[in-house]
């Protein structure tokens, strides 16, 4: 996986992979520089001449994972161009579908908020500020809709979806996939006008 719209050189794309697989596998705090270097084979100055820090290094790889996400808005707008209802649904179709996938450990943007609490590192900073844009435009999706309270039904389809990704870890995906389905419906029926 590379960042969206970046060019680097081959030892700054070494770095990037290698960065990717561990903060995936081991989360974004259990790994170091050093980690990074040895498995990418790329010494420490290399990296921190490519991205800085691994605090910068890390809200790139978090802006990366958040970018399918964010990118699921205009791909249901394309699919469903005069359909808002459905594009809400293949959005809401999108998160079951990808719990329980093979690697899935749940949302790794909201995984970085429970490893970053202080609100004022950057990469907590991220984590914020993407889980507000994806809000945003999940506001902005539902705003086409006929209901009375847009960023109230917004917010309770966030909360839902961030559950069941949270809950899909320790109990049964399916039932989790199901039962986000099922409830979104309901959530947005009980907000429609009538």
């Amino acid at each position: 996986m590379t960042e969206p719209g970046t060019k680097r050189s081959p030892a700054g794309e070494r770095v990037w992979r290698a960065a990717c697989e561990l903060f995936s596998r081991d989360g974004i705090r259990a790994v170091g520089v050093a980690e990074i270097a040895e498995t990418s084979g790329v010494g420490k100055p290399n990296l921190y001449r490519n991205f800085g820090s691994k605090d910068d290094l890390a809200v790139a790889y978090l802006r990366a994972q958040a970018e399918a996400g964010l990118e699921s808005f205009e791909a249901a707008r394309q699919a469903f161009p005069d359909d808002h209802l459905a594009q809400l649904r293949q959005v809401i179709a999108r998160v079951a579908a990808e719990m329980g996938t093979p690697g899935y450990r749940g949302c790794v943007v909201a995984n970085a908020a429970i490893e970053f609490p202080d609100r004022a590192h950057p990469v907590r900073a991220a984590v914020d500020e993407l889980k507000a844009e994806y809000l945003r435009r999940l506001t902005e999706l539902v705003a086409h809709l006929p209901v009375d309270d847009p960023e109230g039904l917004a917010y309770a389809l966030q909360v839902l979806l961030e559950g069941a990704s949270a809950t899909a870890q320790f109990l049964s995906v399916e039932k989790s996939r199901a039962v986000l389905i099922e409830t979104t419906e309901r959530v947005i029926a009980s907000h429609l006008r009538r």
